[in-house]
């Protein structure tokens, strides 16, 4: 549990700003979004450019509620203009509570915030009739104890859609090295490689299954990922979710279930995480046509 506090959430800080420095973003290799959140948080769904021509969605999230209370909101969506190409647009804001300064006598001098950001632009196109790329370009930033770092990324992934199978690779936070003070680290970089896919064995019913593997590197990190998730649609208008999502370093090891309702493109989701996230829960109001 101390370790996923510290790796995932930036409260390091609390104890030693060079740990934080070391471990910083990674709270950001989770999407943050309830239906995804509650298959496992599974890397390879259906591309939007595929399926949508507006998904937009609105979450706020809270983890280790029992602990140290930490929240996120992020709002985003993605447009396609035309057949063959889309934007899309995501901000995040992980807000955390405020703590105790001590200084080398342990002596409280006051309170301090932490807090980070991710911005990201992305384009989609389809390449061929069944093959997509995403490509996204981010900028992240952080706040410990009055220690300000930056970041550039991007990432990249090509996917191939046929008859409801959805199979992908992915090459993810690929960026520069970011430092709060004299020592630079690098951003936990991953590679993925899953799919899902989507079966209706009745008129009204349509089951989803998917499944990833990822390697968290440079040397500093390396670990290892993985994630397993399962969707059950009735009528297109109740969905019931649940997912585990594996990781040995960095990323948290979580049970998730998740329930789901869209009326007219108009959907409300949620999603619960038992285990080192600290019974974590995530809530989504989205918009898909």
């Amino acid at each position: 549990m101390r370790r996923f506090l510290i790796s995932c959430i930036l409260t390091a800080a609390v104890a030693a700003t060079s740990v934080a420095s070391a471990q910083s973003f990674s709270s950001f290799i989770l999407s943050g979004r309830a239906d995804r959140m509650a298959m496992g948080d599974i890397a390879f769904g259906t591309p939007d450019l595929a399926e949508h021509q507006v998904d937009v969605a609105l979450s706020f999230g809270k983890w280790a509620p029992q602990q140290l209370n930490y929240s996120a909101l992020q709002a985003g969506g993605f447009l396609a203009l035309g057949e063959r190409f889309g934007v899309r647009l995501d901000y995040r804001n992980n807000l955390f509570p405020e703590f105790a300064q001590i200084d080398q006598n342990g002596n409280e001098k006051g309170t301090f915030k932490p807090g980070e950001q991710r911005i990201l632009a992305g384009v989609s196109l389809r390449l061929a009739d069944n093959m997509y790329i995403d490509v996204n370009g981010k900028y992240l930033s952080a706040d410990m104890v009055g220690n300000k770092a930056s970041a550039f990324a991007g990432d990249i992934a090509f996917s191939y859609v046929k008859d409801g199978m959805t199979l992908g690779v992915k090459a993810a936070d690929l960026g520069t090295k970011y430092s709060f003070g004299s020592a630079a680290s690098s951003l936990p970089m991953r590679v993925l490689a899953g799919g899902s896919y989507r079966l209706s064995p009745a008129e009204k019913h349509a089951i989803t299954l998917g499944a990833d593997l990822g390697y968290i590197l440079p040397q500093e990190y390396k670990a290892f990922t993985a994630a397993v998730g399962a969707e059950y649609a009735f009528n297109q208008l109740v969905f019931a979710r649940a997912g585990y999502h594996f990781s040995s370093a960095v990323a948290p090891r979580f049970a998730s279930f998740g329930l789901g309702l869209n009326i007219k493109g108009i959907g409300l989701d949620a999603a619960y995480l038992l285990g080192q996230a600290a019974n974590a829960w995530t809530l989504s109001l989205r918009v898909a046509l």
